[in-house]
């Protein structure tokens, strides 16, 4: 398992590939198969893998022992503000079953429990890393305060003050670079190679790109969203 601050270098430059279910009927809601998915990014190319829940990340680990492995648990329902790895108990399984990383989420609002600093103090007395999933500089600023090694940029356009902004976060990453020591990592509604190299040349430390390369759902929508049928529909 890699671990400590050596995955920051592993990944510096490069492109994450997040391989999560996107959609709650699709079928590919198994480990095994999110697994093999974040596998064939590496394939192509990419540097690591953000994935969901302790199964994936275990099948993930056995498959690929020496990759930078990002790692959430979701809880909607909770209802809370916060969701992306809200509980210190799911962060330690995270980090138990191969979790370079641990993705905590620390935006304005609720929580369901522990505070992030408490979450990020459990994460690193098991040996990994905190990256803070956020939506705004100051937000940043608070998960660096209280234990973040990096922040993503994950949550903006969910949060109520950024909702309706432009994805990527352009102007957001270049703000968090020149204020942040912390690497940064461009997370959000990057879709092109475009997208990619605009979030490096405003100073991201990494990319991490999802949808637009492990949701088949999404990718077929949008060449559906140009043809003159959709599945579904009678003539």
């Amino acid at each position: 398992m890699t671990s400590d601050r050596s995955v920051l270098e592993q990944i510096r430059g490069g492109v994450v590939v997040s391989s999560q279910v996107m959609d709650p009927r699709s079928p590919l809601d198994d480990p095994r198969i999110l697994a093999m998915l974040a596998q064939t990014g590496v394939l192509g190319g990419a540097v690591g893998a953000r994935v969901a829940g302790p199964e994936t990340v275990a099948e993930l680990r056995a498959r690929e022992p020496g990759l930078p492995i990002i790692a959430i648990t979701k809880h909607y329902e909770f209802g809370t503000d916060n969701y992306i790895t809200p509980l210190r108990a799911d962060a330690e399984a995270l980090v138990d079953a191969g979790g370079s990383v641990v993705a905590v989420q620390n935006t304005a609002g609720t929580r369901p429990a522990e505070s992030f600093a408490e979450i990020a103090d459990a994460v690193h007395s098991r040996g990994a890393l905190v990256m803070a999933d956020i939506a705004t500089l100051d937000e940043a600023r608070a998960a660096v305060r209280d234990g973040a090694d990096m922040v993503g940029t994950t949550m903006f356009g969910y949060t109520g003050d950024t909702k309706g902004g432009a994805r990527p976060p352009l102007a957001l990453i270049g703000e968090l670079v020149g204020a942040l020591k912390a690497p940064v990592i461009a997370e959000g509604g990057l879709w092109t190679p475009e997208d990619v190299a605009a979030c490096f040349a405003v100073g991201a430390h990494a990319v991490v790109v999802g949808s637009a390369v492990t949701a088949p759902e999404r990718i077929v929508a949008r060449m559906v969203a140009a043809a003159p049928r959709r599945g579904g529909e009678t003539s």
